[in-house]
């Protein structure tokens, strides 16, 4: 994305958009996008009009979501709302979301109906996000309470890159709605994976410094399910949590079988959608199923 045109003036809006773009993520959403529009056949530009406004999307999410959780690293690079300042972040992230409006509006084929399903992927984010931060101010949340969280945040956007190159083919609603749920199911499984890494994964492969989540009391699976089984021991855990106690983490939560639950948690999301695919006749040789067994098997 770092090769995106962009004007020049004014610096301060267009300078933060650059900085941002030229981060180097994963990407996967963007394969994802490709992978379905090859099984379906879709246009070839109008798939890629797609893969970068949902990547896009992922950018502008980022930087508004490292605002509110007041990260200082993304990608091995300091944030945007660090690298410049607040102002610029937000005004950066606003820019990076209505060019991506731009670029499906481009779509030549009923660009208004994507403008309608892409704003809604949107919202369910933006809910997604809010019970996240509602989350920080509550003890006892469920694991169901965070699977609706994740569902919304992670796993509307994956959706929409499952279903949008098939809306673009044709197919029918029940098609369509079958491959978001798969979509749903994979980000849920996706964050899951991510809040393991954030404790167990490798500072340098994550791009920022690994317990920020224990310093800042998220709930997520893995704090959800120690909490609940271990309450007594989690609340000490966190509150004497200094970075440096890392690896007692990471013993309580093997010893105490707390992560192979939340791995298994995972595995459950992962065995949904693979069993989905395979009811719309993908086989474990297609390209989707097996990007998902990749997914499945990616470290931090």
């Amino acid at each position: 994305m770092h090769s995106f045109p962009l004007p020049n003036h004014p610096k301060y809006l267009y300078e933060p958009i650059r900085y941002a773009l030229k981060g180097k993520g994963k990407r996967f959403r963007p394969i994802l996008v490709h992978l379905s529009g090859r099984a379906f056949k879709t246009d070839p530009d109008d798939m890629m009009k797609i893969s970068l406004a949902v990547e896009l999307l992922h950018c502008f999410t980022l930087i508004h979501d490292d605002i509110m959780d007041s990260d200082d690293l993304r990608r091995n690079m300091p944030t945007l709302h660090k690298r410049y300042d607040i102002s610029s972040a937000i005004l950066a992230g606003d820019g990076i979301f209505t060019i991506s409006q731009l670029v499906l509006n481009s779509i030549g084929n009923k660009p208004e109906i994507f403008l309608q399903l892409y704003n809604e992927t949107v919202l369910e984010i933006c809910e997604g996000q809010a019970l996240d931060k509602d989350f920080e101010n509550k003890e006892d949340i469920s694991l169901e309470q965070y699977i609706e969280m994740v569902e919304k945040k992670t796993g509307a956007l994956l959706g929409s890159c499952c279903y949008l190159p098939a809306v673009l083919s044709g197919k029918p609603n029940n098609f369509i709605n079958e491959l978001k749920k798969i979509g749903k199911q994979l980000g849920i499984a996706f964050q899951i994976q991510d809040d393991l890494f954030e404790i167990f994964g490798d500072e340098r492969n994550m791009g920022k410094s690994l317990g920020s989540d224990i310093f800042s009391n998220k709930k997520t699976a893995i704090a959800i399910e120690a909490k609940n089984s271990f309450p007594s021991e989690w609340k000490t855990i966190v509150e004497q949590f200094d970075g440096k106690s890392l690896v007692n983490v990471r013993n309580f939560l093997v010893e105490n079988k707390i992560r192979d639950k939340v791995e298994a948690l995972a595995d459950d999301s992962f065995k949904f959608a693979y069993n989905s695919l395979s009811d719309l006749g993908f086989d474990k040789k297609s390209e989707l199923y097996r990007f998902f067994k990749i997914i499945q098997g990616r470290h931090a």
